[in-house]
């Protein structure tokens, strides 16, 4: 192989694994970009379009989920089957209740930080997870990464 074409599958690869690579930063922007979207459009179409997987909120292990304030999920760009149950005693394996956590988080403080293990609509394996949350009006807009 000649050194032209290591150099450029070395590149492609590394730009490849970069841009899969996601952080917390790209969870809050994620959040942050819902959030100018719904005061453009409204929340109701904000909801209609996480729940239909608007790639702007849906991008590989990144996606949107809304829950108000008492913790029922108004939209999920992950699993759809999640929208309109009431969420507030669901809970990962260490006990946390992830939709109470969000709405409690968002109402107290406007915006913040939680933790808890969730299935990676990715790789199907439950993982560890921090999830950046903020209240928007009366709901709240939830985005998280997981952690390897």
């Amino acid at each position: 192989m000649n050194r032209y074409l290591r150099r450029t599958l070395g590149l492609g690869v590394l730009i490849c694994s970069s841009t899969l690579a996601q952080t917390q930063a790209d969870a809050e922007t994620f959040v942050k970009s819902a959030i100018a979207f719904a005061k453009t459009n409204g929340a109701y179409k904000l909801i209609k379009a996480v729940n239909a997987k608007d790639p702007q909120f849906f991008k590989g292990e990144l996606y949107i989920w809304i829950v108000d304030q008492d913790g029922v999920m108004l939209a999920n760009g992950a699993n759809p089957k999640l929208v309109g149950k009431d969420m507030s005693e669901a809970h990962d394996s260490s006990d946390v209740r992830f939709a109470q956590e969000a709405a409690k988080t968002a109402m107290e403080k406007g915006a913040g930080w939680i933790e808890y293990k969730f299935m990676n609509p990715v790789t199907k394996e439950i993982q560890p997870k921090i999830c950046f949350v903020e209240k928007y009006e009366s709901v709240v807009i939830c985005c998280g990464v997981y952690k390897k």
